[in-house]
């Protein structure tokens, strides 16, 4: 489960011409819309990177304008300038996506989840999925 491997590995995932990265990097990256026919360049969150791919969480901006049942998918950031955003955003978990690193990691980090966030994430997904 993505959960337990995301859990598991904490710390260094991979260095690259660009520098190092991390779990819980915001990064940006193409990342497709469900309908899997386009693309939109926006931040996303790095949840496991395995050799040549990497899974990673949307961020999106965009809340209040969403059903109630999306919102529930929806994590808010607390410390969303610490993570290198430049408004107020949320981790959508209802899917994790997977691009290769070479192609997702084009451009240094905008920075990494603060501890709070981050142990706040693993909570919020574990009890989702309880709820489920």
């Amino acid at each position: 489960m993505l959960l337990n491997r995301l859990i598991l590995r904490l710390g260094w995932l991979k260095m690259t011409s660009e520098g190092q990265f991390h779990l819980m990097d915001v990064v940006i990256a193409e990342v497709p819309y469900d309908d899997g026919k386009s693309f939109k360049t926006r931040p996303a969150l790095v949840v496991m990177m395995d050799g040549q791919e990497a899974a990673f969480y949307k961020i999106t901006s965009k809340y209040a304008e969403k059903s109630v049942q999306i919102q529930k998918r929806y994590f808010p950031l607390e410390f969303w300038r610490e993570a290198g955003l430049s408004k107020a955003s949320y981790v959508d978990v209802h899917r994790a996506y997977v691009l290769a690193t070479d192609y997702m990691m084009q451009r240094p980090p905008l920075g990494k989840l603060a501890p709070e966030d981050r142990d706040n994430l693993f909570q919020f997904i574990t009890d989702l999925r309880k709820n489920s």
